[in-house]
């Protein structure tokens, strides 16, 4: 009987064990849980605010291109980029899409410090190339940037 005993306390301290330590692995488990729903929570802001911004800079350039303080080109390049950076719509895509189009044929022409570099000759040039490809887009440009003045910023 003894023997028995023994076998019962030392199973019930095995038992008393265990469960202290799923106990203690639960609560680990729960609050690993909490940080990660936090760190989702606090991505989801960034987001959100990242879109914000993103919109709200695409009005600008909007604005800017439609008030001639930009070129097309210009606009465009600035416009495709902040567009990877909304969440879009369908119908936003659509927006987007003349702008990218614009961007991409006029991807070729350098920028900042390479058009700096250029010869006089050159840049002008490529300014005439420039204005051929804006003039095959600018009806389209002109009636996006419209349209983009009125995205929705949330």
């Amino acid at each position: 009987m003894d023997y028995f005993v023994i076998a019962v306390l030392l199973a019930s301290m095995l038992l008393v064990g265990l469960a202290g330590y799923a106990l203690y692995l639960w609560q680990k488990l729960r609050a690993r849980r909490t940080e990660i729903e936090s760190a989702s929570e606090q991505l989801e802001s960034e987001l959100q605010s990242k879109n914000l911004d993103a919109r709200q800079s695409i009005q600008i350039i909007a604005r800017a291109l439609l008030q001639k303080d930009l070129s097309d080109t210009e606009a465009a390049m600035r416009i495709a980029f902040l567009s990877q950076q909304v969440a879009a719509t369908d119908v936003e895509v659509q927006q987007f899409t003349v702008f990218q189009q614009l961007a991409e044929a006029t991807a070729y022409i350098p920028i900042l410090e390479d058009w700096a570099m250029l010869e006089k000759s050159e840049k002008r040039r490529l300014n005439a190339e420039r204005k051929t490809i804006e003039a095959q887009y600018r009806d389209f440009i002109q009636a996006g940037a419209q349209q983009l003045i009125n995205i929705k910023l949330s």
